[in-house]
């Protein structure tokens, strides 16, 4: 479960990074996600980041609380579920703003 946190972690920076990145070289524009589009031009980057943080802490919270009940079949489906689509969703926006930036 611990290399699953950090696999998902990974994945949720590795798409903020490129973000960051992609933003400061390309503008707001670039991003494809309208609710992220509008939280930058809204709020600016350090509050995107901070809800950024925010939602993966929450993420991993819901991940380790329904850990903890792993007793129970569906909530090993859930778990590898949200973790899971947490993980794709860092790496496609993370391949996504990378190739904004090629």
């Amino acid at each position: 479960m611990v290399l699953a946190i950090i696999t998902l972690t990974v994945a949720q920076l590795f798409d903020l990074g490129t973000f960051v990145r992609m933003v400061v070289g390309h503008g707001p524009l670039a991003e494809a996600n309208p609710l992220v589009r509008y939280l930058l031009t809204d709020y600016g980057l350090p509050m995107l980041v901070v809800a950024k943080v925010a939602v993966l802490s929450l993420v991993v919270a819901v991940v380790a609380h329904l850990a903890g009940r792993a007793a129970q079949p569906e909530h090993r489906r859930l778990v590898a579920t949200v973790l899971a689509a947490a993980i794709v969703a860092g790496l496609v926006g993370g391949w996504s703003n990378a190739t904004v930036m090629l």
